[in-house]
């Protein structure tokens, strides 16, 4: 169904991980490089690649490292690549919630700090590790917040945390089902209770590890919300880099607009 439409705006992917050798993405320079060549042919024109960084590790070798890996990508992917906008942040892993992260390079941009909690686990007290962040003048974006086992059984703490003003940032994977029901299910409910922010592929560099942010905007387009899917994956990650308002994103019922479209089209083809 996704060939049917294309992005009549560029697509900003603000978390993936093509820093080549410093996480568990990709491998190599030349794997980042075919999948930014990718990325280009899906019209995805900006990309910020945050590769994982705990909380505890800000202010170690380990970061320079990373900052000097990015650069060598970044000089090889502006003479091969140049269409692709390439910038470098981080996933923060708050693993110690009273580290100073107030390190202006950490920055997605704008004002904002990608981060997740550890091992992909729901935390005891998950709202004063956002607020640790919030503290020190971040507007916190969560990364994959579907994803965090036990979420589904305890939404509210969505609620809670967008209300605290935490930006949510949706892995394209789990409206693919690439990362188990039960995100799925979580990705599938933010979008129909317009809980979403924005889109992101968490592309890891790796075939087979995550799907590209064009396959989310493709999904939703194809339910009749090309609005929808503008929002999420262009017009917001470019508000958040930018340190402006997101738009607010309508609630879309995506499960059913599916549906309702593949009726039609078996329909039409029956005639």
């Amino acid at each position: 169904m996704s060939g049917d439409f294309v992005p009549s705006v560029p697509l900003v992917d603000l978390h993936c991980h093509l820093v080549p050798g410093v996480d568990d993405g990709a491998r190599s320079t030349e794997d980042a490089i075919r999948w930014l060549e990718a990325f280009r042919d899906a019209r995805i024109e900006r990309v910020v690649t945050t590769p994982h960084l705990s909380a505890s590790h800000i202010s170690s070798s380990w970061r320079d490292r990373i900052e000097r890996r990015f650069e060598d990508l970044k000089r090889e992917a502006d003479e091969r690549v140049p269409e692709v906008s390439l910038a470098l942040s981080f996933e923060i892993r708050i693993d110690e919630p009273e580290t100073d992260m107030s390190d202006e390079r950490l920055a997605l941009g704008g004002g904002a700090l990608l981060v997740e909690f550890p091992q992909l686990m729901l935390p005891a007290y998950p709202d004063l590790m956002l607020a640790s962040v919030s503290n020190q003048g971040w507007r916190p974006a969560l990364a994959h917040p579907e994803r965090y086992t036990g979420i589904g059984r305890s939404y509210d703490w969505i609620e809670r945390w967008r209300e605290s003003g935490v930006l949510m940032v949706v892995n394209v994977g789990s409206l693919l089902g690439e990362h188990g029901p039960e995100a799925e299910r979580v990705a599938y409910q933010m979008l129909a209770r317009g809980h979403a922010d924005c889109l992101a592929s968490d592309h890891h560099g790796r075939d087979g590890r995550s799907t590209m942010l064009r396959a989310g905007w493709d999904r939703i387009a194809a339910a009749g919300h090309e609005g929808v899917a503008d929002l999420l994956a262009s017009a917001n990650p470019e508000a958040i880099l930018a340190g402006e308002p997101c738009e607010p994103v309508p609630p879309v019922d995506l499960a059913s607009s599916l549906v309702r479209r593949l009726r039609r089209m078996v329909r039409g083809s029956e005639r």
